[in-house]
């Protein structure tokens, strides 16, 4: 059933895109809507990361304002195809397999394989997701839903290895992109959770927790030795240039802090922005007569998730832009309107849900233009 909604997914996401005025090949190509694609044909990945300090100013808008993971992921899939065409939909294919990810998380949490397969349904056509295919953004999923899913047979199976995974994947994380670091609140809460359930103890958790703390200094320690890449100094350069960005694109928090949310349940999806508000209202209404409540899945991924969302807008990193760069989010914003749709054990109510997700994608994918030549800033919905 997994594998044939991936290809049911793959399908429809190519119908969508054939709604744009430009092929994934053109978007893919092109420094204007993804800079990561040009430098790979100048630069190898070792090069890439051995020389980046220096190499980044020479470099398209996007890839000197980002972390050098996005270039390095352009790089290995030019090892299978050098064809813009071919390395688009690789991109496509693999952020779909985050669904499977995904799959394997909610199951793990809930322990319902329903709520599970209709996360991975939703997940196929979040609409922000779908908008910015085939953007390196639509990969950040894999690894924040990678790492939920690392903790979670971690607290589970209590097994060190998972910790040690957790740990590494942390640092590909940060390579790559670092906002979904934000999610630490919801797999705090995931954790305290199965401390006060008891799933694992605070002994093995402590010791397994410096496991996970070594993988991820083992992993720093590689890429310092082999590329002389400081990870900790390209973050700091990073998040300097985005808020340099701001200021000089004019971008003021308090106009962005408001808005950022509405542009962000655009993206989720506006069912399902409406269902998680109906869902963490049930939590908040519930917890306040029991706070037994509170140790629900359900209460647990509601309340971390609006937690994550609120310190995110708060922090004011991204201003007039979250459609795109909080798609990570929006993918775990997924999972409470599968859980209702589960609840009312009606598939009525997920065709609902999905029919009009399909049409606000259709819609929106109409609209996009963020790939003008000679543009220096994308435009989307233009």
């Amino acid at each position: 059933m997994v594998l044939a909604w991936l290809l049911v997914g793959l399908a429809q996401q190519g119908l969508l895109r054939s709604l744009t005025p430009f092929s994934f090949e053109q978007i893919f190509a092109s420094n204007t809507a993804n800079s990561f694609y040009s430098p790979t044909r100048l630069y190898g990945a070792t090069e890439l990361l051995t020389d980046f300090a220096r190499l980044r100013r020479l470099l398209p808008l996007h890839a000197q304002s980002n972390m050098p993971g996005k270039l390095v992921l352009v790089s290995g899939l030019r090892q299978i195809s050098t064809n813009p065409a071919v390395m688009a939909w690789l991109v496509v294919m693999l952020s779909n397999l985050a669904g499977v990810l995904l799959y394997i998380f909610v199951r793990d949490l809930f322990r319902d394989r329903r709520i599970a397969l209709h996360s991975l349904i939703l997940y196929l056509f979040v609409p922000g997701k779908l908008y910015f295919f085939p953007l390196l953004n639509t990969v950040t999923p894999v690894l924040a839903i990678a790492s939920a899913c690392l903790l979670m047979r971690w607290l589970r199976t209590r097994h060190a290895a998972y910790a040690a995974l957790f740990g590494a994947t942390l640092y590909a994380l940060i390579l790559f992109e670092p906002l979904p670091l934000v999610m630490g609140l919801l797999f705090g809460g995931l954790t305290l959770r199965a401390l006060w359930k008891r799933d694992m103890a605070w002994t093995p958790w402590l010791w397994q927790g410096a496991v996970a703390v070594m993988a991820f200094a083992a992993v720093y320690a590689l890429f310092v030795a082999r590329f002389d890449f400081d990870l900790f100094e390209t973050l700091r350069e990073a998040h300097a240039d985005a808020a340099a960005f701001n200021v000089n694109a004019k971008r003021p928090y308090q106009i962005w802090v408001r808005q950022n949310l509405l542009d962000f349940g655009f993206g989720v999806g506006v069912c399902q922005t409406l269902v998680f508000c109906a869902v963490l209202g049930d939590t908040i209404r519930r917890a306040a007569a029991s706070r037994r409540e509170l140790a629900r899945p359900i209460a647990v991924l509601g309340l971390g998730l609006a937690g994550v969302l609120l310190v995110t807008d708060l922090l004011g990193l991204s201003r007039g832009e979250v459609t795109r760069l909080w798609i990570f989010l929006a993918c775990f914003f997924q999972i409470p309107a599968a859980y209702a749709c589960a609840r009312l054990q009606s598939r009525v109510a997920l065709i609902v849900l999905l029919g009009t997700t399909l049409l606000q994608s259709a819609l929106g994918t109409a609209m996009i233009d963020f790939i003008v030549p000679g543009n220096p800033y994308h435009r989307v919905f233009g």
